[in-house]
């Protein structure tokens, strides 16, 4: 499989993430789209056996490929079969420069390398409760995130995930076991962590999280 250099792009190394391109040299990402919500989303085929699972995807090597407000849904036909969502492809939404909200179901368990790289536009985001790990550089430059929610189901972020978030002012964690994070997960913002009841003292032994100040929820 050729792999190629996202171009035109200025990045950090620590954020270059690369697209890969068949064996055929196809200039797209997807398998194929659907345009039932309104908006043509972008999918790849992750397993064509029981269950059928896909993922978010990218449209093509010129980014931009998501505009406004989008909702993904949980469940799409392609060829007579009805296939979960249950992933986020790695550069799926990257560099949609107008893209400005996303709302992701609950099958959706994984965000992949760089999903919202470069997306300065994103204010909101509706993480999926069941989401189990966030990739590498995933939102990184998100520079218009001011808040996200994570989901007690979360276990890993990525490096750089939320690096160059520079309006994130709140991250609230529903889990009361820190997720496992580098030095380098949070960049370098100053987001309050607001985590559930009793949990404080967990996330306050933990060497990168006790670097934030650290508030319990009243609930």
């Amino acid at each position: 499989m050729n792999i190629i250099k996202a171009a035109k792009r200025t990045i950090p190394l620590a954020a270059l993430f690369v697209i890969t391109m068949s064996a055929k040299g196809q200039e797209f990402d997807y398998d194929f789209s659907d345009d039932k919500t309104g908006v043509t989303i972008y999918y790849n085929v992750t397993s064509d056996e029981y269950p059928l699972t896909i993922a978010v995807a990218n449209r093509d090597f010129n980014y931009n490929s998501y505009k406004g407000a989008i909702t993904v849904p949980a469940k799409v036909f392609k060829g007579g079969g009805l296939y979960d969502v249950t992933s986020v492809w790695e550069n799926a939404f990257a560099y949609s420069d107008s893209l400005t909200e996303v709302t992701f179901p609950e099958s959706v368990t994984v965000l992949e390398d760089g999903a919202f790289i470069g997306c300065k536009k994103l204010k909101k985001i509706t993480i999926p409760g069941n989401l189990e790990s966030i990739g590498n550089a995933a939102f990184y430059g998100c520079s218009s995130l001011e808040t996200i929610t994570l989901a007690a189901s979360l276990v890993q972020i990525g490096d750089e995930a939320f690096s160059g978030c520079s309006s994130l002012k709140s991250i609230y964690i529903q889990s009361e076991t820190p997720p496992q994070i580098s030095g380098s997960s949070l960049g370098k913002i100053k987001a309050v962590i607001y985590v559930p009841r009793g949990a404080s003292e967990a996330y306050m032994t933990s060497n990168v999280w006790k670097k934030y100040k650290i508030v319990e929820t009243e609930e």
